[in-house]
Order: structure tokens, then C-alpha cells, then sequence
């Protein structure tokens, strides 16, 4: 079947015989068309139907010996090649777009779904990845730490504990709000410390007060702005506490409906 194709376009037949087929999933006969899997049978040219090139492939195995990891008898689709045809063209290095041209995909994630992916893939392909990566970055930033590096490195997370909660600057950075813990919008709260900030609060009040009887207007604008922190604080501490909480869902009982009855009602 497909030497008498080659055949044929080593001749230069461009122009393949326009044949009608019968499509067994629709019941019905094409309108004549240049199929490319098509064979003469008599005077006449006839397209290949599905069924026989299902038993050409099945035959082909069971020549072969192949069998499957549980010994069975290996069974192909036309459709699984087109699969194979994909995985072995991204493994080699044609850009997934391209093969989706190729396959007529109008999306590109319809063609990765063919593709197989193997677990040395992965690992090869991250491997590849790093090594890109590293032989584009400075070599120096690739040496082992010093003993006073990694002394200043383990200090900078103990500097992180305030006490309200955990300080979420970068490694190697200043306070650039001069440890005013709570207005710095990169201070974790801990929900554990909510009585103390609660306390803080109300502090923030009385010293608004204090600040607007006695016309201190430096202090008001200062105070109102740590106030507006602290509540903004206090409520990603409820938000928090709230996410953690234990919900007990009780324990499950059997209503009489679902139980076996026992008794006078069994033994009559």
C-alpha cells in the first residue's frame, strides 16, 4: 500500500484519483475526494477503509512479538503514530507551536497533550535549564559562603523577631521605617500577640486625645497614622486567627433508620 504511494509520486502523478469512501461512524458515502490511503481493486480505485487498516496494524504486531509489561497483545490506532509523531519531534527540539501547525491545532495545549513526558525529561530539561541559567549570572555568585557570610546570614533572621510578629524584609536590607514595627506594611502579625496590640491601641487613643487637648498637631497626624496601622493590624490578626481555628464537625451517629432492628420485630 504505501510502496504503491511512493510509487506514484516518484512518477509524478501529482493528481491522485478522486474516490468516494463510506464513513462507518456516520453511515454515509463522502463526496469523491483525493484520499491519499486509497488501493486499486479491479477497474476501479477504492479508498482503504478504517477496519483494514486496523487489521494491518494488529497483524503487524502479532507478527512481531511484541507484547506488552502484563505480556499482552499490544493494539495501535492510526491515531496513536500521530501521538508518537509528536512526542518524538518536541523531544528533539521542534517548538510546540510549530508542531501544533503541523497537526492543525488551533491551541497549542491540545498538542502537548500528545506529547508524552518521561520522568528523565524532566530531570534532563531542569538540568539544561540551570546550567543556561548559571552560565549566564556571574561565576562568583555560585561560591560557597564564608563562615562570617553565613554567621550574618543566620543574625538577620534572629533580628526578624519583634513582638508583634515576624519582619518580612529582604535578607541584607535596612529598616527603612526606623523599627516603627506597626506601620511597616512588611510586619507578619502573629495572631498570638493580639492582646498586646490591642493594649497598643488603646494607648494610640489616649495619646489623641491628649495630643488634640493640648493642640499638639505634629503628634495628631503622627498618632493618627500609627492608628490607622494598628487597626489595619489587628483586623489581618482576626482574618488569621480566624483561618486556624478547629472546626468540630461532632461525631457521626446511627439513626434507628440505618441501623439492623433487633427484637420482638426479628423473631416473628
Amino acid at each position: 500500500m504505501l510502496t504503491a504511494i511512493i510509487h506514484r509520486v516518484r512518477r509524478g502523478q501529482q493528481a491522485m484519483p478522486l474516490v468516494a469512501a463510506y464513513d462507518s461512524l456516520e453511515r454515509l458515502w463522502s463526496a469523491p475526494m483525493p484520499f491519499l490511503f486509497q488501493r486499486r481493486c479491479g477497474p476501479e480505485d477504492r479508498a482503504i477503509p478504517r477496519n483494514y487498516i486496523y487489521t494491518c496494524l494488529n497483524d503487524a504486531l502479532s507478527a512481531s512479538g511484541l507484547t506488552g509489561p502484563a505480556n499482552e497483545q499490544l493494539r495501535y490506532t492510526p491515531h496513536d503514530f500521530r501521538r508518537i509523531f509528536v512526542t518524538d519531534a518536541l523531544r528533539s527540539g521542534l517548538p510546540p507551536h510549530i508542531a501544533a501547525r503541523i497537526c492543525g491545532h488551533r491551541m497549542v495545549d491540545t498538542t502537548l497533550g500528545y506529547a508524552a513526558i518521561y520522568p528523565e525529561d524532566v530531570i534532563n530539561h531542569h538540568r539544561s535549564f540551570i546550567a543556561r541559567r548559571r552560565s549566564l549570572r556571574p561565576s562568583e555568585e555560585y561560591r560557597e559562603p564564608t563562615a562570617q557570610e553565613w554567621q550574618d546570614f543566620l543574625a538577620h533572621f534572629e533580628l526578624r523577631k519583634v513582638a508583634l510578629g515576624v519582619c518580612a524584609r529582604d535578607f541584607g536590607t535596612p529598616c527603612v521605617h526606623e523599627h516603627a514595627c506597626i506601620r511597616c506594611p512588611v510586619l507578619r502579625p502573629d495572631p498570638e500577640q493580639r492582646p498586646r496590640l490591642e493594649e497598643i491601641h488603646a494607648n494610640l487613643l489616649d495619646r489623641l486625645q491628649e495630643a488634640k487637648e493640648q493642640g499638639w498637631l505634629g503628634e495628631v497626624a503622627a498618632i493618627e497614622a500609627s492608628l490607622a496601622a494598628a487597626e489595619q493590624k489587628l483586623a489581618a490578626m482576626r482574618d488569621l486567627a480566624a483561618r486556624h481555628t478547629t472546626v468540630h464537625l461532632g461525631m457521626p451517629d446511627f439513626r434507628t433508620s440505618a441501623g439492623r432492628l433487633t427484637g420482638s420485630s426479628d423473631s416473628g
